[in-house]
């Protein structure tokens, strides 16, 4: 997990700037369980950001070498308030893995 300091200038009314105040951000990208996919098969993987967090994003990656040029592909990549999900169908002709990644911050 790696962190950022973000800033924000405030204006007092007077059109001048006050000092900017520092706030510390905690951001990190969290990996879910690998997920078998059958050949033919279609799968749903899906990850949680820890408690605390809110999901920014996300995406999936696709585990082992193709056996007949057929590779998985995904079919939906989306996410909630705190989670991460992918969809994926398997055209090889051999199992597959697929394993989603949800990005999160402390808000």
């Amino acid at each position: 997990m790696s962190g950022a300091t973000l800033a924000a200038a405030q204006d007092d009314g007077s059109g001048k700037q006050r000092s900017a105040r520092a706030a510390r951000a905690s951001v990190g990208r969290y990996w879910g369980t690998d997920i078998p996919v059958g050949p033919g098969q279609y799968a749903t993987a899906s990850v949680s950001c820890p408690a605390g967090m809110v999901s920014t994003g996300g995406g999936g990656a696709i585990g082992g070498g193709s056996q007949n040029g057929g590779d998985p592909f995904f079919t939906g990549s989306y996410g909630g308030p705190d989670n991460w999900n992918i969809g994926v169908k398997n055209t090889d002709s051999v199992t597959r893995t697929v394993n989603a990644f949800v990005v999160c911050i402390t808000p």
